[in-house]
C-alpha cells in the first residue's frame, strides 16, 4: 500500500538567512546549519516487542522498548518543511553494549557523528536501537547460528518499524520532525551493515527457510526451547512473525509492572507484537559500513539501491564471501557464510538495482579510487574499499576493520577492539563516507523530485608539499579556493584551525609542530579534502 503526501517544499531558505551565506553551499550536499542550529530529541520510543535473550535476573525473557535519538536542524531556524530521512543502526554484533565490546548503542561515536553531519546538512538524522542477543559463543552449531539469524532478522523487523514511525508521524503526531516521507534512507554500521543489507533484500520466507545453512542440522532443543527435527527452518513465522514484523502475534497476558510494556503469555507460540501495520517501510537507499549479506539469494531485481564500504582484509565479516567470525572472550566462533559487501554490490549493479545512482559519471576523486582499487575486481560501481593490511599475518584479527569507530580507552574490553583509537584518524574515515555517499544520496532524492546539482567531473587537484617535511608545509589546490584548515594530531587533539583563508594556497606552521603524524582537514568550495603530513 502506498499513502500519498502533500507535495515536499524544495526551495532553499531566503539569502541572507542565518544559516546560510553568499557561498557556493548546497543544502544536502554541504554543511548549512551549525551545531548550534541542531536540535537533538533523545530517548524517543519507537517500538517495542519481545526479546528472547533478556536474561532471567533482569526478568527476561521479556518484551523491551526500541529508542532512537532524533538529531535534525532546529525548525526556529529552518523553513524547509519536509526533509529527508537517514535514520542509522549502530554496530555492535548484535550484543548489548559492554558484553563484548565498549560499542553496541545508538549513542556510539560513529553513528553520532554521521547523525550530526546529516543534521548539518539539513536532513532529519535518526540513530536508532534494535533487539539484541543471541547465543554466540555457543558449543552447539544449531543454537549458534539459529540464533544469529534471529537477530538479524528481528533487527531488521524493528528497522522496518522505525521505518513506519518516522514515516507515520507525519500524519498521526502532527509532524514534530518535518520530515519528507517518501525520502528515508538507511545507514548500518558493522552489524548494522547486515541489518541494511537484510532489510533492502529479504522480501519471502523462502529466503530464510530454504538454505540448508538456515535449517536445523540436528533433531533436539530448539532456539525457542521447542524440539525440532534436522530440516526445520530456524524462523518460524508462526511464532516469530514475517520479515516485515507481521503474523506471530503474540497473546497479551497483562502489563509489565516496572516497564508498563505488555506481558507476553509465553506458553502459547506467537512471540510478536504487529506495530503500525500498513504503513509502507519501502526506503531510497541502504548503506553499509562493514557487514555482510546472510545469503547471495536474497538479493533481487527491484531492492533498493546500496552502497557499500569494507575493509578488504575485515576478518569478521568477508569482503567477497566467507565465514563471518564472532569474538567472544578471547576465542572465535565462526557462524555461517555470507555474501560480502563486493558480491552484494556487484549483483545490485547486475541487477539494475543501482542505474538510479548513475555514479559511472561520477569523476570526483573518491569515486575514481574506489573504482580502480587493486581489490575491487571488476571496478564495480558504489563500494569504496579499504586496504589496511593485518600488522601481523599470523594474527588477522588485528585489523582495522571498522576504522570509522572510536570509544573511550579506559574501557576494560578496550583489548578486545582491533581498531587503532584515534578519534581524528576515524573522522578522516568518516570524511571519505560523507564525500562518497552524499553525491549517491542526492542522485536517489533527486529521482524522488528533489533538485540537487551533483558534480560529474571533479577537475580540482590538491596538493601537501613537502611531505614529510621539517619545516612549513604548504597546501595548495587547483581549480578550487581554500576555506579553512583545520589540523588535529594522532591523539585526535585539534592543534591549528584557520578559518576565512579564500584563497588557492594556504601554509601550514609545521615547523613549529613536534615531530610525528598529523592530519589535515582541508575545506574548499569544492568541498572537503584530508590528508596525512608526516614532520619529522
Amino acid at each position: 500500500m502506498k499513502l500519498t503526501y502533500p507535495k515536499r517544499l524544495f526551495a532553499l531558505l531566503a539569502l541572507g538567512f542565518t544559516a546560510f551565506s553568499a557561498s557556493a553551499q548546497q543544502r544536502y550536499l554541504d554543511e548549512v546549519f551549525t551545531n548550534s542550529q541542531i536540535t537533538v530529541l533523545p530517548n524517543v520510543a519507537y517500538g517495542y516487542n519481545f526479546s528472547q535473550y533478556v536474561p532471567a535476573t533482569m526478568g527476561g525473557p521479556m518484551v523491551v522498548p526500541m529508542y532512537a535519538d532524533v538529531y535534525m536542524p532546529d525548525t526556529a531556524v529552518d523553513q524547509v518543511a519536509s526533509r529527508p530521512v537517514v535514520i542509522l543502526f549502530h554496530t555492535g554484533s548484535f550484543l548489548p553494549k559492554g558484553l563484548a565490546s565498549p560499542m553496541g548503542d545508538r549513542k556510539d561515536s560513529a553513528v553520532v557523528e554521521m547523525a550530526k553531519r546529516f543534521a548539518r546538512r539539513g536532513f532529519v538524522a535518526v540513530s536508532a536501537s534494535y533487539r539484541l542477543g543471541w547465543l554466540a559463543n555457543s558449543t552447539n552449531l544449531d543454537l549458534r547460528r539459529g540464533t544469529n539469524l534471529m537477530a538479524v532478522y528481528n533487527a531488521v523487523q524493528d528497522a522496518k518499524v522505525c521505518v513506519r514511525s518516522v514515516r507515520a508521524s507525519k500524519l498521526a503526531l502532527g509532524d514534530p520532525y518535518r520530515i519528507d516521507p517518501n525520502a528515508i534512507s538507511l545507514i548500518g554500521a558493522g552489524s548494522g551493515g547486515y541489518i541494511t543489507l537484510a532489510y533492502a533484500t529479504i522480501d519471502n520466507y523462502a529466503e530464510v527457510a530454504s538454505p540448508t545453512k538456515f535449517k536445523y542440522q540436528d533433531p533436539g532443543t530448539g532456539i525457542f526451547g521447542n524440539t525440532v527435527t534436522a530440516g526445520t527452518p530456524y524462523v518460524d513465522t508462526a511464532r516469530v512473525g514475517d520479515w516485515n514484523g507481521y503474523g506471530g502475534k503474540a497473546v497479551i497476558s497483562g502489563t509489565h509492572p516496572v516497564t508498563g510494556l505488555p506481558l507476553v503469555d509465553q506458553t502459547q507460540p506467537g512471540r510478536n507484537i504487529e506495530l503500525y501495520k500498513g504503513v509502507p517501510h519501502n526506503v531510497n537507499l541502504v548503506v553499509n559500513l562493514g557487514g555482510a549479506l546472510g545469503d547471495s539469494a536474497w538479493l533481487g531485481q527491484g531492492d533498493a539501491p546500496m552502497v557499500s564500504f569494507h575493509s578488504r582484509y575485515d576478518f569478521f565479516a568477508p569482503y567477497y564471501r566467507g565465514m563471518v567470525n564472532v569474538p567472544i572472550a578471547g576465542a572465535f566462533f565462526p557462524v555461517v557464510e555470507v555474501a560480502g559487501s563486493h558480491t552484494a554490490v556487484k549483483m545490485a549493479n547486475t541487477f539494475g538495482n543501482n542505474t538510479v545512482l548513475a555514479s559511472s559519471s561520477m569523476n570526483d576523486a573518491y569515486s575514481v579510487k574506489a573504482r580502480t582499487n587493486v581489490h575491487n575486481l571488476g571496478a564495480q560501481e558504489n563500494i569504496y574499499t579499504f586496504n589496511m593490511l593485518p600488522p601481523n599475518a599470523t594474527m588477522p584479527f588485528k585489523v582495522n576493520a571498522n576504522p570509522w569507530d572510536w570509544w573511550d580507552p579506559a574501557d576494560p574490553l578496550s583489548s578486545n577492539e582491533t581498531n587503532p583509537n584515534v578519534k581524528a584518524q576515524s573522522l578522516l574515515y568518516i570524511d571519505t563516507v560523507m564525500a562518497y555517499t552524499l553525491p549517491r544520496l542526492a542522485k536517489v532524492l533527486n529521482a524522488a523530485g528533489y533538485s540537487i546539482s551533483v558534480p560529474e567531473a571533479e577537475s580540482m587537484k590538491f596538493q601537501l608539499t613537502p611531505n614529510p617535511t621539517t619545516s612549513n608545509a604548504l597546501i595548495s589546490v587547483f581549480g578550487a579556493t581554500v576555506v579553512s584548515v583545520e589540523v588535529h594530531d594522532v591523539l585526535g587533539r585539534r592543534i591549528f584551525r584557520r578559518d576565512g583563508i579564500n584563497a588557492s594556497e594556504a601554509e601550514l606552521p609545521s615547523g613549529s609542530w613536534s615531530p610525528g603524524a598529523y592530519f589535515i582537514r582541508v575545506q574548499t568550495d569544492r568541498g572537503m579534502r584530508t590528508a596525512k603530513l608526516i614532520r619529522h
